[in-house]
């Protein structure tokens, strides 16, 4: 008896927008309940996200839907729900990868069947905490195929993150369509079934191998089970397996799982559609460290659907297609829009819990700095610089130092800069920075990019002009430059502001012009690099290289991989050279992978990729990448042809200093204003709230927020560091997992790497009596992105090339079907591959053009769904086809 896995992958925004691939569900969920009426033993997996229910059932309302809901419930035995709301890119995210579990556990909760595995298929790579933040989570498995380095076959594996916590896992080793629709072609079905079984079999001493039936948006499930074939949901899998696999065979991974040469983890769409990633930053940033943090002080939970709402739409967004970028423009337009809810949801709560908020702070500024360092802060604003320091952990009044500032357009030549952190000099668009016998230059490149949206290809150097510089504004121990940037390709500005701090805040304003380039910001130095990622920091090479396969997993190369070397990384926050006791980093917000790629002027540099500009969903033969990646399709949103605001800040400072400055930049204090007539007090210092009896500087502060079950406070810390450290709390503290189930009393410690989350009682505040209904607002910092619309129009030759290309390749295949009327056998299916391959390509190239088209004339919709709805079937058969021959064959 052998156990399969039926499922579908569901990709509801890649070639198509979800509002038509939720059409496609109704007819799936009915032919999953005949199925299951036909045979009560039938197991089915939802693809692991609930998103796929959501979108189901929002085709129906009324009674219609509550009927929909019924009849899930109904089957439920036999579906897996959850656990996750939707399929991530876990490379990204941070507290919004808890939020995706407990989101989908929620919903999942309300059919019944929770599936306790992480069915990770298809995602692009995963950071080094996945596995404690699922094992927190009771998932204590998962089913993965992508970021495996595997040299020789293997099945099973562990899987532990650097706090020691593990999990098991089932590498998807011949891909998570090995068997899929067996049924289409039954002459030779017992056989591909006998192929499979005979070609996964050397690698497992158990009858439990990843046998997987089901595709990308396959609306068609299928049983094939009879005598010696049985379905089982993955916990029944994975609970078989390791019962019964030698211990010899099962592999070992520790921390990030990010390895293409097996199957392609596409590095390139860490950079793809900038403007997406800053805005993503911005909404996780603004949710959880601005608006539940207030809505928890403020005890207000009125709110509560709008921030729900809020983490849905930006867990929605955080599909590894979609944020990767990696769809067709009309997908990522959604996006914007989806962003921009989250956005105006934040402004209108906000504005609510301001007024409660403001009972508890006394009159003048206060400011709120939940971070476990006491930060120092400035910024500009209106003609005036303003600097203080916040305490640590605290609401406290702040002695707000005031200084004019003088705003200037002087055209300058070269700057320097001294502070007691470095010595900084400005001169032909290049920034050096010198302390004792650290040396490092910055600069921008600009750089040929032969890539699409899943791969970047960077190439040479390509022309860029140092158009001038300008003193832009001076006060008091501060100073702001602009640097002028002209190319063909894209117009920047860098803006420097240097202080007294041992950071230099780089803005860059952009304004993308031409295609097919990535803007690097070069870091060149001597260091190891280290690079934040969520909730880690992790070390790394310069580069990988890829060795060639060995020969007996050459069988298993069965989709597009990376190959030769990979030179581009994700990172989350920061990435930097270690030397010594210092730190040499580049901060970001919002920027998700660096590079390290090298030209004739251009060597051993960590480069920033502030923004890539390519023009095609996917290319075939692209550099440094083998194998259909996904649709050839035009995009020509992708070229990034919009104004667009990047903050990053370079920082110079010893390690063990380097978390307060970061978290000066990257997750700032909150400062308050109440307007009084008393100036006298405004200058009074002084803690009003004490968040924490002790804390270890060295934590990172991560979420405060109501509690689940609403009885409480919810606090998450990390630890960053390989060694134990200290938290006290004033309050009675209870220990919980990451979904807030009560484990223990809280001993005061968090351990090595640790993901710590803690609940209190709800806060308790003075109300402040010197009130007299006056207003309060956030004066620091600003809580947006500055991103233009679109200004990126279809080439309209491109658009008439696609055209005729698609015209063309019509006309070849009725060729085709001519012959395969005069063929027979083996030959017969060849051509019919060879036909669904073209078919494929011409309704690629048809559906892009219609894409286009749309943006410039009217286009019928029911044509594009059409083209849609026949593109998907014809990408099922081709595959379906593939699976027949190899099995002739």
């Amino acid at each position: 008896m052998y156990h399969i896995i039926s499922h579908t992958h569901w990709d509801r925004e890649w070639f198509a927008p979800a509002d038509i691939t939720k059409k496609m569900l109704p007819s799936l969920f009915q032919k999953l309940f005949e199925l299951i009426d036909n045979n009560p033993e039938y197991k089915f997996v939802l693809d692991g996200q609930m998103l796929l229910v959501k979108d189901y059932l929002s085709n129906f309302q009324g009674e219609e839907r509550k009927k929909a809901e019924d009849e899930l419930k109904k089957y439920s035995k036999n579906i897996a729900f959850g656990p996750y709301y939707g399929q991530i890119d876990w490379r990204v995210s941070e507290e919004s990868s808890i939020r995706n579990i407990i989101l989908g556990r929620q919903e999942a909760k309300k059919y019944g069947n929770v599936m306790n595995v992480g069915w990770l298929l298809d995602n692009f790579g995963f950071s080094s905490q996945v596995a404690q933040i699922n094992s927190k989570c009771e998932i204590e498995g998962c089913f993965l195929w992508r970021g495996l380095k595997m040299k020789f076959p293997k099945i099973g594996f562990t899987w532990s993150s650097s706090d020691g916590s593990k999990i098991h896992g089932i590498f998807l080793i011949d891909s998570y369509r090995n068997i899929m629709r067996l049924k289409d072609y039954p002459e030779v079905m017992e056989k591909r079934l006998e192929l499979e079984i005979n070609k996964l079999k050397t690698y497992s001493k158990t009858n439990y191998l990843p046998l997987l039936n089901g595709y990308d948006l396959d609306p068609v499930p299928e049983d094939p089970t009879d005598g010696e074939l049985k379905t089982v949901f993955p916990d029944e899998f994975i609970q078989g397996y390791f019962k019964q696999e030698d211990p010899s065979l099962i592999e070992k991974y520790v921390g990030e799982l990010i390895d293409g040469s097996v199957v392609s983890t596409f590095p390139g769409s860490l950079s793809t559609r900038q403007y997406l990633k800053i805005m993503n930053w911005h909404s996780e940033y603004m949710l959880s460290k601005v608006l539940e943090p207030l809505i928890a002080i403020a005890d207000n939970s009125e709110d509560d659907k709008e921030i729900q709402k809020a983490w849905e739409y930006l867990i929605m967004n955080l599909v590894h297609d979609s944020i990767g970028g990696v769809g067709v423009d009309q997908i990522h337009e959604d996006m914007e829009e989806r962003y921009y809810k989250i956005k105006e949801i934040f402004e209108s709560t906000l504005n609510n819990v301001l007024d409660k908020v403001g009972q508890i702070l006394p009159l003048g500024y206060t400011c709120l700095n939940l971070n476990p360092q006491e930060i120092p802060v400035l910024f500009e604003n209106k003609e005036t610089l303003y600097r203080f320091s916040a305490p640590s952990g605290s609401i406290s009044k702040v002695n707000l130092k005031k200084y004019k500032v003088s705003y200037l357009e002087k055209p300058i030549n070269s700057f320097h800069w001294e502070n007691e952190h470095f010595k900084a000099f400005v001169e032909n668009g290049k920034l050096r920075i010198k302390k004792e016998n650290n040396d490092y230059l910055i600069r921008p490149v600009l750089v040929e990019d032969k890539g699409d949206e899943y791969s970047s290809a960077f190439d040479k150097e390509l022309n860029l002009t140092f158009s001038g510089m300008r003193l832009k504004a001076q006060s008091d121990n501060y100073s702001k430059i602009a640097l002028d940037f002209t190319s063909n390709e894209v117009n920047f500005t860098l803006y420097l502001t240097f202080s007294e701090l041992p950071y230099i805040n780089i803005e860059i304003e952009s304004l993308g012009k031409g295609s097919d380039y990535g803007l690097l910001l070069s870091l060149i130095g001597d260091g190891d690099i280290n690079a934040g990622v969520p909730f880690d920091s992790v070390k790394r090479p310069y580069e990988v290289k890829y060795e060639e396969p060995e020969e007996e997993m050459k069988k298993f190369l069965v989709a597009a991989r990376e190959i030769s070397f990979n030179n581009v990384f994700p990172m989350k926050d920061y990435v930097g050279l270690e030397k010594d006791d210092y730190f040499a980093t580049f901060m970001a917000k919002g920027i998700y992978s660096y590079t390290t790629h090298s030209t004739k002027s251009l060597e051993k540099a960590v480069s920033l990729i502030l923004l890539r500009s390519v023009s095609w969903l996917s290319l075939e033969n692209v550099k440094g990448r083998t194998g259909d990646a996904g649709p050839v399709m035009y995009t020509p949103g992708a070229e990034v042809k919009r104004k667009m605001k990047i903050e990053t800040a370079f920082c110079l400072s010893p390690k063990d200093d380097f978390l307060k400055y970061k978290n000066s930049f990257i997750n700032p204090p909150l400062l308050f204003y109440k307007h009084n007539n008393n100036s006298d007090l405004e200058n009074q210092a002084g803690v009003v709230h004490k968040f924490y009896s002790s804390v270890d500087e060295n934590i990172e502060f991560v979420n405060i927020k109501p509690s689940i079950d609403k009885e409480g406070i919810t606090l998450r810390f990390f630890n960053p560091t390989h060694k134990k450290k200290g938290i006290k709390l004033p309050q009675k503290v209870v220990k919980t997992d990451l979904l807030e189930q009560d484990l223990e009393e809280f001993d005061g410690t968090i351990k090595p790497k640790e993901i710590l989350t803690l609940k209190i009682p709800m806060l308790s505040f003075n109300i402040c009596s010197d009130d007299q209904g006056s207003k309060v607002n956030i004066v620091y910092p600003k809580f947006t992105w500055d991103i233009s619309e679109d200004l990126s129009k279809p080439d309209i030759d491109i658009i008439n090339n696609m055209e005729r290309e698609a015209k063309d390749l019509k006309e070849h295949i009725k060729d085709l079907e001519k012959k395969m009327k005069e063929s027979q056998g083996i030959n017969r299916y060849v051509l019919l591959f060879e036909k669904y391959k073209l078919m494929r390509k011409a309704l690629e190239l048809e559906l892009s053009s219609l894409y286009n088209r749309s943006k410039i004339e009217r286009v019928d919709p029911s044509k594009i769904e059409h083209i849609i709805v026949e593109l998907n079937d014809v990408r099922i058969k081709r595959r379906g086809i593939e699976f027949l021959l190899a099995t002739l064959r």
